[in-house]
């Protein structure tokens, strides 16, 4: 512990001095002689007869040391927090940006003109789909961390995993297939490796939290770079659960995936239509609730409300004598 306001002691102390000499020049001032030939006879007061004179001192005593502004140096405090790390890998590969579901007309369009433009049936992509369903999906999570990871033939972090979910969503909409538009091969397994290596990452930082999961979105078979079978192992054994919404899968199409993320204690889910997009993440929503723990280094904390709270028990306890006669000073 250290202290701030050490220049107090040049004030205070010299005044604490005059209060003790006036005090005790009162006292003896205002006695009376045969106080002190009585006190010869009966002998000294009782020692417990002082309390009230200690107390004092030790109230004026702890008031000191908190006007001396004392601070912790630093202080490792263990916070703990209602949500997960969440980790969102993205496939950015050309094909997500095929149509998803069946194509509907625009409603607002008119009917008597079936040439208009706007009649024109309409369907969202399977990025826009994918990017609009984990907008939700974050909203809905204000008290996880989430990050972003988007992959091609490389994989890529975005965001790390962060309570700042505005500044998220905002890369979020911003990244879309033309981000790695000179790269055209899906390389799943790189992107589990990047996310996976952001939770090391907070491991060796002493950061390790129980609620690792990671949300996959890719709709192709994986063609290049790391073996996402060795990657989902790898999740196993770290105790991350992996979840793999496959969008609009060609039949076969990472077979081996969807039948492995179930050892992590994830899912795979085989999404065709927008709205199932939807559904897959508010089951995952629904399933997945924790707590995790961080530490935080608090620089210069201060203590001075210990002394504080000391110097008035101190204060109460003396306050309290005064209804027991014994301790009422009659001279």
């Amino acid at each position: 512990m250290t202290f701030q306001n050490l220049e107090w002691l040049y004030v205070a102390v010299p005044l604490i001095i005059i209060l003790v000499i006036v005090r005790f020049w009162r006292r003896h001032y205002w006695a009376h002689s045969l106080v002190e030939q009585v006190g010869d006879e009966l002998g000294g007061p009782n020692p417990i007869l002082r309390l009230p004179t200690v107390l004092e001192g030790l109230a004026v005593g702890f008031l000191l040391v908190a006007l001396l502004g004392p601070v912790y140096p630093f202080v490792l405090n263990r916070i703990e927090r209602g949500g997960l790390q969440i980790m969102i890998v993205l496939d950015l590969s050309q094909s997500m940006e095929e149509s998803l579901g069946r194509k509907t007309a625009n409603p607002a369009a008119p009917t008597s003109n079936l040439a208009s433009p706007s009649n024109i049936p309409r369907t969202p992509s399977k990025m826009d789909a994918v990017k609009a369903s984990a907008l939700e999906f974050i909203k809905q999570r204000p008290g996880d961390a989430i990050g972003l990871v988007v992959f091609s033939n490389n994989s890529y972090l975005v965001s790390p995993a962060t309570f700042d979910h505005v500044s998220l969503m905002d890369y979020l909409k911003l990244v879309n297939v033309q981000t790695l538009v000179n790269e055209g091969f899906t390389a799943i397994g790189e992107g589990l490796f990047m996310a996976q290596r952001f939770f090391a990452f907070n491991r060796e930082r002493g950061r390790r939290s129980k609620g690792q999961v990671i949300v996959l979105f890719s709709d192709g078979d994986n063609n290049f770079g790391r073996d996402p079978i060795n990657e989902i192992e790898k999740a196993r054994m770290d105790g991350t659960r992996v979840y793999f919404i496959g969008v609009a899968l060609e039949p076969g199409a990472s077979q081996q995936i969807a039948d492995n993320v179930s050892t992590t204690g994830g899912k795979f889910y085989d999404v065709r239509e927008p709205h199932h997009l939807q559904e897959a993440l508010g089951e995952i929503n629904k399933t997945e609730k924790g707590r995790f723990y961080t530490l935080q280094l608090i620089r210069q904390q201060p203590a001075y409300f210990i002394f504080v709270l000391l110097a008035f028990v101190a204060l109460s306890v003396r306050m309290m004598l005064n209804g027991i006669p014994h301790f009422v000073e009659l001279s």
